[in-house]
């Protein structure tokens, strides 16, 4: 048995084979967050899911809660937009699958939040207009942190608690999760990653401005080669979980 069909807007993280003609699909949507139910028949049907439940296709979804499963039963979907270039260039495909990957591992099961869908769709979005991969996933890595609660600290020293200053030199403590000056940096733990003062205000900038207004940001390689791996560190010590997709990007640095 199942509920009354509801629709909410959603983006295809996962999809997999469940027998010869289901698929069992994780969503974020922008009601429930992240989601995964069954599609039955989704294999055979030539007009319900047919290309609607590809990896990272943005769709109206619609729905509704199984008694018997703690899958949520797809009836339906509407195209919205495929975002059809990220699986057409390997670059950005591959900057895609970083955002997925980081996604899927930070949030759990039926906590909705309708910023970080709008994150989502921001990054799947600039990477499908070709902006620069490694700016939109700095970004978006950032962004994601404040909205599930692990802000990075680029406002005063972890160690003494100085506000940052453009005099100052500073490092970024991986387990902390703030800036460490040059006093601090000696009794600092996991503060080897140096982040320029130039570095830290776009960082800043990334945290201050709207969703659409970051396309204005324009980070350089030194910067972006600074920030993002820090991040990524960052995000592996709280998650306690290996990125694997950051192989890949590793590469484009």
């Amino acid at each position: 048995m199942s509920s009354p069909s509801r629709e909410t807007a959603a983006i295809v993280l996962d999809s997999r084979n469940h027998g010869e003609s289901d698929k069992i699909v994780t969503f974020f949507s922008t009601d429930i967050g992240k989601m995964t139910g069954i599609a039955k028949g989704a294999n055979r049907s030539k007009k319900r899911f047919l290309n609607k439940l590809e990896l990272f296709s943005h769709i109206t979804l619609y729905y509704s809660e199984n008694r018997r499963s703690t899958l949520y039963f797809i009836s339906d979907a509407e195209l919205a937009f495929s975002f059809i270039h990220l699986r057409s260039n390997i670059t950005f495909y591959n900057a895609a699958t970083f955002v997925r990957e980081i996604l899927l591992i930070a949030t759990t099961e039926g906590e909705g939040d309708p910023r970080l869908f709008n994150l989502l769709h921001w990054a799947l979005h600039s990477l499908d207009c070709g902006k620069p991969p490694l700016g939109i996933l700095t970004i978006f890595l950032l962004r994601l942190l404040e909205h599930i609660g692990y802000r990075p600290d680029l406002d005063n020293c972890h160690g003494c608690g100085s506000p940052f200053s453009l005099e100052q030199q500073y490092n970024f403590s991986h387990t902390g999760g703030g800036l460490i000056c040059s006093r601090c940096q000696a009794t600092a733990p996991g503060s080897d990653t140096i982040l320029s003062v130039g570095t830290i205000r776009l960082l800043r900038s990334a945290l201050a401005e709207p969703l659409d207004r970051l396309h204005r940001l324009q980070f350089s390689r030194r910067a972006v080669g600074q920030a993002l791996p820090t991040l990524q560190r960052y995000s592996r010590n709280l998650f306690q979980r290996e990125i694997h997709s950051w192989k890949a990007i590793q590469k484009m640095l």
